[in-house]
């Protein structure tokens, strides 16, 4: 979009010597720069907002979670070492107690009284009951174990799933991104045409001072009468409100842009344009929308959990390897060492309907997601066709609004003369300028709106050349 300095407003000839077709012209420039320039304000705009929106920041941390979620899925794939260690301190518990001493002591006994009085007596002493306490009072057991996975077709279902959601994530953000360049150009041009039609009222106010300083004039003169000074005293006070209106209106828009742009509301906006610098169409050929492209992740997502529920109807196999120490006290003799490898199977057998109605579940989403691609698809082709549209219609009504505002120019150009001679009633010449007030500001409002479908339909066609990190595709 090009548009022409605000001096082109602010040099306009006193209101005796001056040209009405002034600000017209500035006007055509400010509406048809884009035939011949870019404007770099714009762009610098448009980069700010896709660097440091605080709504699209939000996305790419998404982004990121789904990023680290597909690394997570990954890893399950791989072997895993872990360190398990215990040590136990405990008191009490249950005891086992084993009558030895009531079994061998009375055989003892009857020993010692036969041999009693032999040349070679026995003593065998009197042994006491055993009591085994089942918890010790003191145990470590500390070990390394090694787990990795033989077969396992979940962590291949939980992997393409994560890979659509990431997929998923991509396309939401580019979607925001692409709605945040449009909001920006759209907020841009309100705020361009804003301020334009304060230079359009400040120009007509001008006019108007003009016209009471003459009117003033012949009522002093006693060329007129009293009404007719009244009659332009009342026009500009209500320019005077108007402009009041539209410079709250470009403040607005100026607050809006910057909210876009994640800045502080009463940070400065810029609206002159640098009108050396050459067009760059700055538009890419046209691709899918990311809308379609999220909703074919997220269809792929559902079939990734139907695959995910089908996979648990199959065994998992791994194997586990511990190595490490057991025993009373941590020690670096080889007694307490223990080592074990095992195969281990898991295969669930029966759940009562749970992993099938899990399967029906996925299943149904993933009908539901098509079917809805298939009505957002439709939706999409008859935005872009509205936009199309919208395109060549406000283009007639430039061309339009260009021959009306010609014609509202030449009328007050011819009203100017006649009023000055003489040849004019107030009335007639207030009629005039608001004719071409009126028509400068649709003139105004005309190119502002083509300018606006035109940043609507390149919207629609995904055309916008956005960075890579924000439409890279999933690693």
């Amino acid at each position: 979009m090009g548009l022409v300095s605000r001096h082109a407003f602010s040099h306009a000839p006193s209101a005796g010597r001056r040209t009405s077709a002034s600000v017209p012209l500035a006007l055509l420039m400010l509406l048809f720069g884009t035939a011949a320039h870019a404007d770099p304000l714009l762009d610098r705009y448009v980069t700010e907002a896709l660097a440091s929106n605080s709504a699209l920041q939000a996305q790419h941390f998404a982004v990121e979670a789904a990023l680290q979620g597909l690394s997570a899925a990954r890893g399950k794939r791989g072997p895993t070492v872990t360190l398990n260690a215990r040590y136990t301190a405990a008191e009490g518990g249950r005891v086992i107690e084993l009558p030895t001493g009531d079994l061998v002591n009375p055989v003892y006994q009857t020993l010692n009284q036969l041999t009693a009085g032999s040349a070679n007596p026995t003593a065998f002493p009197q042994i006491d009951n055993t009591d085994i306490a089942l918890v010790r009072r003191r145990e470590q057991d500390t070990r390394l174990s090694f787990a990795a996975p033989l077969y396992a077709p979940e962590i291949d279902a939980e992997v393409h799933l994560r890979a659509a959601q990431l997929e998923g994530s991509q396309a939401t953000r580019e979607a925001y991104a692409r709605a945040l360049v449009r909001d920006v150009k759209t907020a841009y041009l309100r705020a361009v045409a804003a301020d334009a039609g304060v230079q359009v009222l400040e120009a007509s106010r001008a006019s108007l001072q003009a016209n009471l300083r003459v009117a003033q004039a012949l009522v002093a003169a006693g060329k007129a009468t009293r009404d007719q000074g009244l009659r332009a005293e009342a026009e500009l006070l209500d320019i005077e409100q108007r402009l009041n209106t539209a410079r709250n209106e470009a403040r607005a828009a100026r607050r809006f842009l910057n909210l876009l742009r994640n800045q502080d509301e009463n940070t400065p906006v810029d609206v002159r344009v640098d009108t050396t610098e050459p067009l760059g169409d700055g538009s890419a050929p046209a691709s899918s929308r990311p809308e379609l492209r999220q909703l074919d992740a997220q269809i792929d997502e559902a079939e990734g959990a139907r695959k995910l529920a089908r996979a648990a109807y199959q065994p998992v196999l791994a194997v586990v390897a511990d190595a490490g120490i057991q025993g009373v006290e941590y020690g670096s003799g080889r007694d307490p060492d223990v080592a074990t490898v095992s195969l281990v199977l898991k295969w669930t057998l029966l759940d009562f309907g749970t992993r099938r109605a899990a399967v029906s579940r996925a299943a149904a989403q993933a009908n539901q997601l098509k079917a809805l691609r298939q009505d957002v698809q439709r939706q999409l082709a008859l935005a872009r066709a509205n936009a199309a549209d919208r395109v060549q219609t406000t283009a007639d009504s430039l061309s339009t609004a260009a021959a009306r505002r010609a014609a509202a120019e030449e009328s007050l150009r011819i009203a100017e003369r006649k009023r000055d001679a003489g040849q004019l009633s107030q009335a007639e010449f207030i009629d005039a300028e608001r004719s071409a007030t009126a028509a400068r500001m649709g003139l105004l409002l005309a190119g502002t709106e083509q300018r606006i479908a035109a940043a609507e339909l390149e919207f629609t066609e995904a055309r916008f050349p956005l960075p890579a990190v924000l439409s890279g595709v999933s690693p």
